[in-house]
Order: C-alpha cells, then structure tokens, then sequence
C-alpha cells in the first residue's frame, strides 16, 4: 500500500504513528490472506509529490495509496492514480469539490468529513441556539472556500440570513475585516482560520471592546478544556526540537487565548479510549491532527486489497465501491481479531461492515464520502468546554428556496390581447476565458448546441466565446471542448459571431439595444413580436456584478436592467427569457422588473453557483452544475412543460444552490418550446 503524505515534523509524524499502527494490527491478526502489509512511504514534505505519484503507479503491486493530505494535491495527482487504475483514501482533504468531482468514479475516496456537510451541522448548531443573522470570516484558501461556498446555501435552508461575507490572507487583515462585518449587527460571527491560534486570538481581541458582540463559532480550534486556545512556536522551531528528541507539546506552547462563553464550536469527536491508549503506546509526538482519519484510511484500503485479491478479475475502483458501500450485517469491532476476522470475510467473498477508529467504515452509495461524519458540537460555558450535541441527519434541499424564488405569487392574468407570434432569436454568450473558466465557454457552446438541435438557424442565434480554451497549451484535445469527458465535445460544429477582444462588456449590451453589428448588420434582428432567449455564463461578485474577460470589467445588475428595459421601449421583444449562470445571480433576478422577462438564475443572491463534472485527465471543470441539469432536463424526451415546471426540476436537481426565478408581468407557465425553440416555430 503506498503512503503518499507528510510524514515527518510535527503535522507529519502523528500520521506516520497512526498509518503504522493499523499496519502493525493488521499483521498482528495474520496479515491479508496470510500476506502482510507492507506499506510503501513517501513524504510529501520532502520531495515533489508527482514524482512520487509516478512511482507509485510504476509499481505493480501497489493498487491502493493513502493521501494525498489536501484537496489541491488530490486534484493534482488524480488523473495518473485513475488512469492507472489505482484507489486514493485520503485521511485529510475534506473539500466538498472531491465529492462533486470524483463521486461515483470509485477512484477517490477519504476518512475525513466533508466540509460541506460540515457546514449543514454548524447552520443546525446555530439555529438551535437562535441564530437568525450570520456573517462569514475565512481563511483564503481551498480550505476556506468551501464554507464561504456553503454557508450561505445551508442559511437559506435553515431561514438565517447571511449579513456579510469576507476572506482574509494574513492575521493583520482580520481586524479591518471584523469591523466592516460587525456594521451589520450578526447574531454569529463564523470564523473559519487556518488553525493557527494567533488568528482566533486577533478575532476575539476584535471583539473585545465592540458593545454587544456576535457570538463566535469556531471550526476545529486547537482548545483545551479550560477554552484556551494556544499558540504554538514557529514550525521551524518545533521542527529543531522534533529533531533534537526533546520535543513535548505541552512545553513549546507560548501564549494562550481564552475563548468567551457562549462560543458555539464543531470539533472531532473524542477518541475511543481504547484506540487513545494503543496510539498513545506508540506515538511520538502530538496526539492531534488527523490521526484516527489516517488509521482509518489503512483500514479502508485493506478492505479494498482484500477484495481485489478475492476477485482479481475486477478493477481496484470496482473491489473499492463494492466493499466500502455495500456492507451489510453487525459492525465487526475494532480489535487485532475483529480487523483479521473482517478481511477473511471480505477474501470469502462477502462484505462485512469493519468499525474504525472513526466509528463503522460505510461510504455513500457513489462513493467518496463517509456515510456517517464524524463530528461532535460543543459550547463555552462558565469557562469550560461543554457538549452541546447535536443530532446528524442527512438533509436534502427543502421548498424554501423554490418558495422564494416563485416569491410565492400568482401568475399574471392572462393578457387579453397575447403577443402574436413572431420569430425566435436568441443570445449566448461566455464571459470569461482563461484555462480554469473552460466550464463557462463548454457551458455556453453547449447551450448553444441544444437550440441549434431544436432547429433553430445560426443566422438567429449570436454566439459569444473568447474561443481560447481550443488553442491553450493546456488543452491536451486541441481544437476541442467538452461538457461530458470524452463524450459531449461542443466546439468543433459551432460558428461563434464574436470571439477573443471583441467579446467585452459594451459589445455584448450593445447587441442587446441593437446597437452591436457586423459591417453595420445588427446582430440581433429581433422585433417587438420576438421570443428571446439571453444566455450568460460567467463569474459573479457579490452584489450580483458579471464578470467580463480578466475581471477588470463587470456588468452591474442595474446595467443588464437598464438594457433590458431599452429593448423593451425600442420594440425589440415581445417575450424574453435570461437564464444567468453565476455566483450571486438571484441579485439580478431581483433587480430586473422589465414586463415580459422572466429570469431564471444559478444560484440566490447570497449564494455561490458551483462547477460540476471534473475531468481528471484534463484536469478541469467541464460545467457548472445549474447549467449541466438544466441541459439534461431540457433533453428528456418525455419532459414537456412550461417554465414553472422546467425552474421546478432544475431547483431540485441541483445539488448545491438555490436557483431562482422572476418575472415582470408575464407567466411562468409558457411553454417551454416558446423560449427554448423547440417545435415551436414563430414564423408559421
């Protein structure tokens, strides 16, 4: 089994303890098939992790590797492991973007909870203690983007608003950053940090002098039971001691921070006892990090060995889903005979459920994540640290978003006098370019390939990609994008109207007004009478502004309003539909009131939209997953309904956002052949 993490230093060396432990238990009880397990060692700290990753796929008899210990190195080395058939467990990476990237491939796999499902407990936790206004402080880093991704959606199911939101990069920027979050009075203040104690410190001194502070909640502080949080010396410092054997915890703390009552906090669960005191027996050095995930990890893999072995005929990823989500019966115990007597089943054939350090080792359905976190909610009180449970139940979206979206209004009267029919015209376009926007060009060449399907001529729709991602270095399919891997490729057949420069902010709102030609030919030739689509895909800011080009440039939603309500005034529509893939979307939604419009957006207002379908072997995002469920729902052959129904089951299949929907004056319960081309054809 290969070992791809730190394993040396003071985050190191508790997982190199925990990783030897379950190795050494496992032998204990006779190994795997009366083989033992070797474990195969490469730390991260001290070499380049794909010349590592590349060893590891060389040798043949290694078909399971632990780590790596972040999300970014997972994304980093997946496509050698999946290509070469190999199963990653990490103990540590605990970003939600390895869930929505690599679930039900088999490939990736981890012990740890994932932070997204994290931030569901800590809105419970909240909630239940009568929390009605958030605001958000993080790290800037992968770590802290999932929650500033997240939090916001899990606010919106739990009814608690979301007042403001920051990052911030050095402990010096926090001060300035908790001032402009406090102006708007939260109930909470999340805190969400890089595990350094100095960054709690310099948050709770921010809060010392204000009158009638929020509350704070801490993810995974560094907390005694007295609630002090301490500092440690630099890593240079704890390394000299690790090296010199004199290194204790408790010696080389320096200063510590008292954490006020009434702090909500989510840490681990504490350790099994007997697990505390077999670590303890061999450990040499700190008891915290992440070592029960990393035992754990061991444990995993061994099942997915033993599998293989027992079926060879089968891939590792194949013996991995099988073994890790299908258990079934008692939960074997976590002993030397408890782990050898789950490995001789699963060599039998069968597939017993083994009990970890972390509790039993089920996985979801589609693999990846754990099927039960492992978790635990604490509160200050009077001092101390206190349990503070809360039950775990795995939450679905609820109709509270849909409800705000239909702003739970009646449709319209019918017009007396309907729009007579007339031509279809639509607008596509992509914002953005750069290698890591390759979704927002595959998604818009993709909505673009669905009406030309429909049967609506080029001359009618306008097309609006940088066009850089075919002929970028890093594409390894020149001349070619992808919305499925390997399957769906949306380039080659399009004719873009506008590409490179010339996809730029007045451009595009020219179109819009009538103003944006070739050799003096508007664009777009639509009428009074007109049906129009208006598709955008981009980044978003918060506030609601799109991203043009390298981000220097945006479209205010107060911008995209007044256009629309130009083409309103000069005749050129009769009904239009803009759908709006972007961060913080649902501010446009609101914003616009044109009669005639409806707006179907990716995500609320406070809220972020996400990437879906992760390719490892171009290692990006093929799209976002509004855009990617709305495409699949549009092309069901046996999905023919009006708008209302098509925003329904857009809003319940996307995962991880709230999409949105507003109207003027005109009804969502059009066809959706009206707005999408389709059958209709409005020039019979």
């Amino acid at each position: 089994m290969g070992v791809l993490l730190p394993l040396s230093g003071p985050e190191g060396q508790p997982l190199y303890d925990a990783i030897t432990l379950a190795r050494d238990q496992i032998n204990a009880g006779g190994g795997i098939g009366g083989r033992p397990l070797e474990l195969i060692l490469r730390d991260t700290r001290l070499g380049d992790i794909m010349t590592y990753a590349d060893y590891f796929v060389r040798d043949p008899r290694i078909r399971v590797v632990i780590g790596p210990y972040t999300s970014d190195e997972v994304f980093q080395v997946s496509e050698i492991f999946i290509k070469n058939h190999r199963v990653l467990i990490s103990p540590t990476a605990s970003s939600d973007e390895m869930y929505r990237a690599y679930a039900g491939t088999g490939g990736v796999w981890r012990t740890i909870t994932n932070d997204g499902e994290t931030t569901a407990v800590m809105m419970q936790h909240i909630k239940a203690h009568d929390g009605k206004y958030v605001s958000i402080l993080t790290i800037n880093s992968s770590y802290g983007e999932t929650f500033y991704d997240w939090i916001p959606y899990w606010a919106i199911e739990q009814g608690i608003a979301v007042t403001g939101a920051e990052t911030y990069n050095t402990t010096e920027e926090i001060p300035d950053a908790v001032g402009r979050l406090l102006t708007d009075n939260p109930d909470f203040l999340i805190f969400i940090h890089s595990g350094e104690g100095s960054e709690i410190r310099e948050v709770i001194s921010s809060l010392k002098n204000v009158p009638s502070p929020p509350k704070l909640y801490l993810v995974y502080p560094d907390i005694d039971s007295d609630s002090r949080v301490w500092e440690r010396a630099d890593s240079e410092t704890l390394q000299a001691l690790l090296d010199s054997g004199l290194w204790k915890i408790d010696t080389v703390s320096t200063v510590s921070t008292k954490v006020p009552d009434d702090t909500l906090i989510l840490m681990q669960k504490p350790w099994d006892l007997q697990f505390s005191e077999e670590y303890q027996a061999i450990a040499h050095g700190d008891t915290s990090g992440y070592v029960p995930e990393a035992y754990d990890a061991v444990l995993a893999g061994a099942q997915v060995m033993a599998r293989f072995m027992a079926f060879p005929d089968i891939s590792p990823k194949t013996a991995a889903m099988t073994v890790l989500t299908k258990g079934t019966g008692d939960s074997i115990p976590r002993t030397v005979q408890g782990i050898q007597a789950a490995l001789d089943e699963i060599l039998a054939g069968d597939i017993p459920i083994l009990t970890g350090a972390t509790g039993p080792l089920t996985f979801r359905e589609e693999g990846t994540d754990r099927l039960i976190p492992w978790y635990e909610t604490y509160q200050i009180q009077e001092g101390m640290v206190r349990e503070d449970p809360i039950a775990y139940t795995r939450t679905t979206k609820s109709d509270v978003g849909l409800l705000l979206g239909l702003n739970e209004s009646p449709d319209p009267a019918p017009d007396p006098t309907p729009h007579p029919p007339g031509e279809f015209w639509a607008v596509i376009g992509s914002l953005s370019h750069n290698w890591e926007n390759y979704r927002h060009q595959a998604d818009a060449l993709t909505m673009y390939q669905y009406i030309r399907d429909q049967g609506v001529p080029d001359d009618h729709i306008t097309l609006l990609v940088y066009d850089d991602i075919p002929t970028d270095t890093r594409n390894k399919k020149p001349g070619e994008v992808y919305h499925t891997p390997s399957v769906e490729e949306v380039r080659k057949d399009a004719i873009p109207d506008l590409t490179g420069e010339l996809v730029n902010k007045g451009m595009f709102l020219d179109i819009l007004t009538g103003k944006g030609s070739q050799a003096g030919d508007p664009l777009l030739k639509s009428d009074e009478n007109s049906t129009v689509l208006i598709y955008l895909s981009s980044h978003g800011q918060p506030g609601g502004d799109i991203v043009v080009g390298d981000g220097s440039k945006y479209i205010s939603p107060k911008e995209l309003a007044d256009a629309l309500t130009e083409m309103k005034e000069s005749g050129r529509f009769g009904q239009l539909l803009l759908v709006l893939e972007s961060c913080f979307s649902g501010v446009i939604a609101s914003e616009i009131t044109t009669p005639g419009v409806v707006i179907i957006t990716a995500a609320a207002p406070d809220e972020t939209s996400k990437a879906a379908t992760y390719d490892s072997e171009l290692s990006n995002w093929l799209s976002d997953e509004f855009t990617s469920r709305l495409i699949t729902i549009l092309r069901e052959p046996e999905f023919d309904g009006s708008i209302r129904h098509l925003y329904q089951n857009v809003y319940y299949n996307v995962r991880s956002s709230h999409p949105t929907i507003s109207r003027g004056c005109e009804s969502i319960d059009l066809p959706l052949t009206l707005f999408f081309g389709g059958t209709y054809d409005a020039s019979e």
